[in-house]
Protein backbone atom coordinates (compact mmCIF):
# COMPACT_ATOMS: atom_id res chain seq x y z
CA UNK A 1 0.00 0.00 0.00
CA UNK A 2 0.93 3.23 -1.19
CA UNK A 3 1.07 6.46 1.16
CA UNK A 4 -1.61 8.46 -0.76
CA UNK A 5 -3.37 5.45 -0.71
CA UNK A 6 -4.89 5.80 2.70
CA UNK A 7 -6.01 9.26 3.06
CA UNK A 8 -8.04 8.50 -0.63
CA UNK A 9 -9.53 5.90 0.96
CA UNK A 10 -10.75 7.53 4.48
CA UNK A 11 -11.67 10.71 2.77
CA UNK A 12 -14.25 8.14 0.40
CA UNK A 13 -15.11 6.69 3.35
CA UNK A 14 -16.15 9.85 5.14
CA UNK A 15 -17.87 10.83 1.85
CA UNK A 16 -19.92 7.97 2.20
CA UNK A 17 -20.86 8.72 6.02
CA UNK A 18 -21.37 12.13 5.35
CA UNK A 19 -24.32 11.06 1.94
CA UNK A 20 -25.88 8.41 4.16
CA UNK A 21 -26.03 10.56 7.43
CA UNK A 22 -27.73 13.37 4.95
CA UNK A 23 -29.90 10.60 3.50
CA UNK A 24 -31.26 9.49 6.95
CA UNK A 25 -31.49 13.28 8.03
CA UNK A 26 -33.77 13.86 5.25
CA UNK A 27 -35.75 10.35 5.24
CA UNK A 28 -36.76 11.56 8.80
CA UNK A 29 -38.47 14.52 8.20
CA UNK A 30 -42.02 13.69 8.07
CA UNK A 31 -45.20 15.29 7.15
CA UNK A 32 -47.74 16.17 10.33
CA UNK A 33 -51.18 15.86 10.65
CA UNK A 34 -52.91 17.75 12.87
CA UNK A 35 -56.39 18.40 14.22
CA UNK A 36 -57.75 22.21 13.90
CA UNK A 37 -61.26 23.09 16.38
CA UNK A 38 -62.45 26.17 16.81
CA UNK A 39 -64.04 26.06 20.11
CA UNK A 40 -66.49 28.86 21.53
CA UNK A 41 -66.31 29.56 24.98
CA UNK A 42 -69.30 30.60 27.81
CA UNK A 43 -71.00 30.33 30.85
CA UNK A 44 -74.38 30.31 28.38
CA UNK A 45 -75.73 26.05 28.71
CA UNK A 46 -76.47 26.33 24.98
CA UNK A 47 -75.20 27.89 22.23
CA UNK A 48 -77.03 29.71 20.40
CA UNK A 49 -76.06 28.51 16.81
CA UNK A 50 -77.71 24.59 16.85
CA UNK A 51 -74.59 23.73 14.68
CA UNK A 52 -72.71 24.27 17.61
CA UNK A 53 -71.67 20.69 19.34
CA UNK A 54 -70.50 20.45 22.71
CA UNK A 55 -66.78 19.50 22.97
CA UNK A 56 -65.70 15.58 24.05
CA UNK A 57 -65.36 15.96 27.99
CA UNK A 58 -61.91 15.63 27.79
CA UNK A 59 -61.20 18.70 25.90
CA UNK A 60 -63.76 20.55 28.03
CA UNK A 61 -62.05 19.67 30.98
CA UNK A 62 -58.71 20.55 29.88
CA UNK A 63 -60.00 23.73 29.25
CA UNK A 64 -62.53 24.48 32.97
CA UNK A 65 -58.92 24.08 34.18
CA UNK A 66 -57.17 26.59 32.52
CA UNK A 67 -60.18 29.66 31.82
CA UNK A 68 -63.29 30.42 33.22
CA UNK A 69 -66.36 29.56 31.21
CA UNK A 70 -68.57 26.91 32.24
CA UNK A 71 -68.86 24.91 28.62
CA UNK A 72 -67.63 24.95 25.17
CA UNK A 73 -68.64 24.42 21.88
CA UNK A 74 -67.33 23.47 18.50
CA UNK A 75 -67.65 25.69 16.06
CA UNK A 76 -65.54 24.10 13.26
CA UNK A 77 -63.50 20.42 13.50
CA UNK A 78 -60.60 20.27 10.78
CA UNK A 79 -58.16 17.66 10.06
CA UNK A 80 -55.50 18.58 7.83
CA UNK A 81 -51.91 17.13 6.68
CA UNK A 82 -48.77 20.00 6.83
CA UNK A 83 -45.73 18.52 4.50
CA UNK A 84 -42.59 18.62 6.32
CA UNK A 85 -41.06 21.90 5.70
CA UNK A 86 -44.21 23.36 4.09
CA UNK A 87 -47.25 24.45 5.85
CA UNK A 88 -51.51 24.55 5.43
CA UNK A 89 -53.96 26.80 5.67
CA UNK A 90 -57.14 26.17 8.25
CA UNK A 91 -59.72 28.12 7.27
CA UNK A 92 -61.82 27.97 10.73
CA UNK A 93 -64.79 30.61 10.10
CA UNK A 94 -65.14 33.38 7.62
CA UNK A 95 -63.40 35.53 10.18
CA UNK A 96 -60.75 33.23 11.44
CA UNK A 97 -58.37 31.17 9.65
CA UNK A 98 -54.76 29.65 10.91
CA UNK A 99 -51.54 29.03 8.93
CA UNK A 100 -49.50 26.29 10.54
CA UNK A 101 -45.63 26.08 9.60
CA UNK A 102 -43.59 22.60 10.29
CA UNK A 103 -40.18 23.93 11.44
CA UNK A 104 -37.34 21.58 12.70
CA UNK A 105 -37.70 19.14 15.27
CA UNK A 106 -40.97 19.03 16.79
CA UNK A 107 -41.88 22.77 16.24
CA UNK A 108 -44.67 24.70 14.32
CA UNK A 109 -45.42 27.79 13.33
CA UNK A 110 -48.85 29.09 14.35
CA UNK A 111 -50.10 32.56 12.37
CA UNK A 112 -53.44 33.74 13.63
CA UNK A 113 -55.40 35.33 10.97
CA UNK A 114 -58.59 37.16 11.83
CA UNK A 115 -60.47 38.93 9.16
CA UNK A 116 -57.58 38.93 6.87
CA UNK A 117 -54.93 40.51 8.71
CA UNK A 118 -52.45 38.32 11.07
CA UNK A 119 -53.46 38.72 14.84
CA UNK A 120 -50.57 36.74 16.24
CA UNK A 121 -47.84 34.65 15.34
CA UNK A 122 -45.96 32.21 17.55
CA UNK A 123 -43.90 29.20 17.49
CA UNK A 124 -44.61 25.82 20.05
CA UNK A 125 -43.22 22.59 20.41
CA UNK A 126 -45.64 20.12 19.28
CA UNK A 127 -45.68 16.22 19.52
CA UNK A 128 -47.76 13.20 19.06
CA UNK A 129 -50.88 13.27 20.84
CA UNK A 130 -49.67 17.19 22.39
CA UNK A 131 -51.95 19.86 22.19
CA UNK A 132 -52.05 23.99 22.84
CA UNK A 133 -54.80 26.60 22.33
CA UNK A 134 -54.81 29.92 21.56
CA UNK A 135 -57.57 32.01 22.56
CA UNK A 136 -58.86 35.62 22.93
CA UNK A 137 -62.09 37.17 24.48
CA UNK A 138 -65.31 37.65 22.64
CA UNK A 139 -68.45 39.89 23.24
CA UNK A 140 -70.98 38.76 26.03
CA UNK A 141 -68.46 37.45 27.95
CA UNK A 142 -67.40 34.64 26.03
CA UNK A 143 -64.56 33.71 24.21
CA UNK A 144 -62.96 31.75 21.37
CA UNK A 145 -60.55 29.25 21.22
CA UNK A 146 -58.08 27.57 18.48
CA UNK A 147 -57.39 24.29 19.75
CA UNK A 148 -54.12 22.44 18.35
CA UNK A 149 -53.91 19.04 18.25
CA UNK A 150 -50.94 16.58 16.62
CA UNK A 151 -52.32 13.62 15.79
CA UNK A 152 -49.88 11.33 13.84
CA UNK A 153 -46.11 11.09 14.55
CA UNK A 154 -42.75 13.07 12.86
Amino acid sequence: MSRSYLPRQASRWLLALLFIALTAASATAKELKLEAKLIWGTNDEKSPEPSHKPVDPATAEKLRKVFKWKNYFVVTNQVKIIPSRGSNRFDLSKQCSIEITELEGPEVELRLIGEGKVINKTKKLLSKGESFTYGKDDKNDSAWFVFMTALDER
